[in-house]
């Protein structure tokens, strides 16, 4: 058993959570129920949402309404996957076939619209102006990281690091930050803590995705739930890729750069390029910038004032997202 399962069974919020999700799925339009409960009964882990819960509870918090947010943070989350498949032309994910090659794009989008209207009703009845805030400013974000990534992508070249980072800030670490955030806000803790908490959630955010950009080259597509390689062969510029970019000789990193300007990409192409990333131990790079964000990120929590095994679960997560093979 993995902790975060065993981590959802620790938690009676997690039932509660489960329901309310099911029950703002009902509406007159089939059609709606059917797309949602099959993306949200597709087997994800629910990391946001949890984090929701467990930094609620880790400072004390008595009520219920961060079941409501949780389930917000969901609706966002399950909204962008819906839109974001549409966008890459996605067929799997999470085992399954992609929500748009069953029901076709445009049925993917006005569901993953009604999701994010969902989610903004679960705001406003949780009752806090400042967590509804929160949230609704992640959403732009998100959406906004979307453009910039898609705009780099027709620029058909190597990104930069920092350039990297940004899109990761603004389309993964965003909600995590914010699936923080808005648990301590709930708990009535002081801005401060509050802000601590969005930092150590954005970080946990980074870990998360580029531990998703490695097994995207060194993933098993079994475990994975999705294609390996797909990333590369949709010309997606990721960490791996640009560390080693910045490692080949000049007129090496000339080929690579006519690969990522070509309209496609080949499996073999990939197998070259993996075939490089071995000789220039391009996993050990990458697993020790993810071994400088765990410090910064174990630190982050460490200062966090209270000691209870709801911050136990937190530091649990960390290593969780770090050993990850899917």
């Amino acid at each position: 058993m993995n902790i975060i399962v065993k981590i959802q069974q620790d938690l009676d919020e997690v039932t509660k959570l489960n329901d309310l999700i099911i029950s703002c799925l009902k509406s007159d339009e089939e059609l709606i129920e059917k797309v949602g409960k099959y993306l949200l009964e597709a087997g994800g882990k629910r990391i946001r949402p949890l984090l929701t819960i467990i930094t609620a509870k880790m400072f004390d918090y008595k009520g219920d309404n961060h079941i409501k947010l949780a389930s917000a943070v969901e609706f966002i989350h399950t909204a962008t996957l819906l839109h974001d498949d549409v966008v890459d032309d996605s067929t799997l994910r999470r085992f399954k076939p992609t929500a748009n090659i069953i029901w076709g794009s445009k049925t993917s989008i006005l569901v993953g619209d009604f999701l994010f209207s969902q989610s903004f009703k679960l705001m406003i009845a949780s009752g806090s102006i400042k967590a509804m805030n929160v949230l609704a400013k992640a959403s732009a974000i998100i959406s906004e990281g979307e453009v910039v990534q898609l705009v780099k992508l027709n620029e058909r070249r190597i990104i930069t690091i920092e350039e990297y980072q940004q899109i990761v800030k603004s389309k993964t670490a965003e909600l995590f930050g914010a699936s923080c955030e808005v648990g301590a806000i709930i708990a009535e803790q002081l801005d401060h803590v509050s802000k601590d908490m969005q930092d150590f959630g954005k970080l946990l955010g980074t870990i998360f995705q580029v531990i998703d950009d490695l097994l995207d080259y060194w993933g098993n597509d079994k475990q994975v739930g999705k294609n390996i390689g797909d990333d590369f062969l949709e010309g997606k510029v990721t960490l791996p890729l640009i560390f080693l970019y910045n490692k080949l000789e000049q007129d090496t990193q000339l080929w690579l750069e006519n690969i990522i300007k070509c309209d496609k990409r080949t499996n073999d192409e990939f197998m070259q390029i993996r075939d490089l990333m071995v000789k220039h131990e391009i996993y050990n790079e990458t697993i020790n910038y993810l071994s400088n964000l765990e410090n910064e990120t174990n630190k982050l929590l460490n200062k966090i004032p209270v000691q209870n095994i709801y911050k136990d679960y937190l530091f649990s997560i960390i290593r969780f997202i770090l050993d990850r093979s899917y």
